[in-house]
């Protein structure tokens, strides 16, 4: 889940990912709830920082950060 604002997401992001900015996160937490594995990342790692503390502290606590987009993108292809 890619938290970066809709104008950061469309200037380039991680194909298949999904844009829930980090301002939202908190009144979409239904779409996280049942996911195997959640991975949030941005622009340098610190608002998905603040995205998976916002997911463990609703419960949800399979999140891992994975800091900024472009270093999520060299993994997909």
């Amino acid at each position: 889940t890619d938290v970066r604002t809709p104008a950061e997401f469309e200037s380039g992001h991680v194909k298949g990912s999904v844009n829930i900015p980090l301002d939202r996160i908190p009144g979409e937490l239904a779409a996280f709830k049942n996911r195997k594995n959640i991975v949030v990342f941005c622009r340098s790692g610190a608002r998905s920082g603040a995205a998976k503390s916002i997911l463990e502290q609703a419960g949800i606590t399979n999140v891992i950060n994975g800091g900024t987009w472009d270093y999520i993108n060299q993994f997909v292809k």
